[in-house]
């Protein structure tokens, strides 16, 4: 099941990557207030967490100071995105096959320390993807008109 819950986590990020990079560079980086941001900016954070879990579960302790995209165009944004993603979910894949209970290690930013399995962490990665997907669906209709359909029975169904 976590196999297909990776691939859906692929298919909703292509998704988000066909619909963002129709944007300009205005509504890419427009802050749409709330508290809700740009959609640069939620997609900088989805970058992050994906970057801090994937040196976590590889045993290192990155603190809160990763590479992540940072252009303020949409296509050299996802670019940079789409090398570290695919790297870092191939590692996340092949570490699940041949061990999805072992013990990840790691502290938080705040450096609290926990330890987890394998596959806790995979799921919560996913499932942080989905949740902010979900936002951007929503910025997406703001700005355009038009949100972005991500239900995973519409993976299913591709």
């Amino acid at each position: 099941m976590t196999e297909s819950l990776l691939d859906y986590d692929t298919w909703a990020y292509n998704r988000v990557k066909d619909h963002t990079i129709q944007l300009n560079e205005e509504q890419f980086n427009r802050d749409l207030g709330d508290g809700i941001g740009s959609i640069k900016e939620k997609l900088k954070h989805l970058n992050w967490a994906e970057e801090i879990w994937a040196r976590r579960i590889q045993g290192e302790d990155p603190g809160s100071d990763v590479p992540v995209a940072d252009s303020s165009e949409p296509g050299s944004f996802f670019e940079f995105w789409d090398s570290s993603r695919s790297k870092n979910f191939a590692r996340l894949r092949s570490e699940l096959q041949a061990e999805p209970g072992r013990i990840v290690r790691y502290q938080n930013t705040r450096g609290d320390r926990f330890e987890q399995p394998l596959w806790q962490i995979a799921l919560h990665v996913v499932n942080h993807g989905t949740f902010h997907r979900g936002q951007l669906s929503s910025m997406h209709r703001r700005l355009t008109g038009n949100p972005m359909p991500l239900d995973m029975i519409l993976y299913h169904r591709s």
